[in-house]
């Protein structure tokens, strides 16, 4: 069996990243990875993607799909909420419907997800969590180091991220701590096209009293040592649909300390005791405080028995591809 992978935008990105790791695990099972007459095409779509508009997006990715290979399988990230009363929400539920329809499969990473996307199409849903990424070779090697007091976001900085949050969760930290506020650290480099925010993070930070630090692009190995060494890992993204830096926190046996949310819920159900849920500020700053005096209670002795991503997807294919068969053969001449 022969697919193609398409994911529009920078290699860093994490949707991106997602279809070029999903791509990799097919090819593991026997799938093969091609731009030359593949049997089916898998597409990520997120609207951030294809257009700076849902308009624009959805009729950039309609115009795409004319001339790609079919059955098309397409792997929505970042789903609307159906229910969403702004203009934006019904802007990118109607933007979301059109892509949709003009699939044959749609999968999501969260079941939550599943609920989103069943509300905008009568197409079955599939869901396929997210890969876990792979264990990184050194962390027991990383168990021992004792870093800065620091509350540690993975990934790139943009609006939303929860940046902000963590120099107020630090602020708030600070105020009953000798040593005061601990470091914010930002993991990455700035997304394109918020470099504006950079600005506005530092100069919030300097309001607080909260020391930052953004890292900067990060290699493979610098990214691992910092996940497996950081005191404090957070992930503060309050609606958050399916998040790869959360999974890359679990793969290196971290316990992040999280918003309680739809997502966080649902893996905290599937995987328990794999995270450090917050339902308000106070609570998050509670497993702050621990996690500052107690580092232990942010690692886990063992990765989150996770399924494999790899082969759903290509049992997935071969269901999409089987219906594909049914259909062609009893059309009409």
């Amino acid at each position: 069996m022969r697919f193609q992978t398409y994911a529009p935008g920078p290699p860093g990105h994490g949707v991106v990243r997602h279809a070029r790791s999903v791509a990799g695990l097919c090819t593991i099972h026997g799938a093969v990875s091609t731009e030359d007459e593949p049997d089916l095409t898998h597409a990520h779509f997120t609207d951030a993607l294809f257009g700076d508009t849902i308009e624009k997006a959805a009729v950039n990715f309609r115009n795409w799909m004319a001339g790609v290979h079919r059955p098309l399988v397409v792997t929505v990230h970042d789903v609307p909420d159906p229910f969403g009363r702004s203009r934006r929400d019904q802007a990118r539920c109607r933007g979301y419907a059109d892509v949709l329809e003009a699939c044959d499969a749609v999968v999501v990473s969260a079941s939550h997800e599943a609920r989103k996307a069943a509300a905008l199409t009568g197409k079955p849903i599939y869901r396929i969590d997210l890969p876990l990424p792979p264990e990184p070779f050194s962390v027991h090697d990383h168990l021992l180091i004792e870093p800065v007091p620091s509350l540690v976001l993975l990934g790139y900085l943009y609006l939303g991220k929860g940046h902000l949050e963590a120099i107020d969760l630090a602020a708030a930290v600070g105020r009953n701590r000798a040593s005061g506020p601990p470091l914010v650290v930002a993991a990455g480099s700035v997304s394109a096209g918020h470099a504006d925010l950079l600005d506005r993070v530092r100069r919030h930070a300097a309001r607080r009293r909260v020391p930052f630090l953004l890292t900067g692009h990060l290699s493979d190995a610098e990214f691992t040592d910092l996940a497996c060494s950081a005191r404090v890992p957070v992930v503060l993204n309050r609606t958050v649909s399916a998040s790869g830096s959360l999974l890359s926190w679990l793969s290196c046996r971290r316990r992040p300390v999280t918003w309680s949310g739809h997502y966080t819920r649902e893996i905290a159900r599937r995987h328990p005791g794999t995270l450090l849920l917050g339902g308000s500020k106070r609570e998050l700053a509670e497993h702050v405080v621990r996690a500052l005096d107690e580092p232990e209670t942010t690692r886990s002795s063992s990765r989150p028995q996770w399924t494999d991503t790899g082969a759903e997807h290509v049992s997935l294919y071969r269901k999409v591809l089987a219906e594909a068969g049914r259909h062609s053969a009893v059309a009409p001449c």
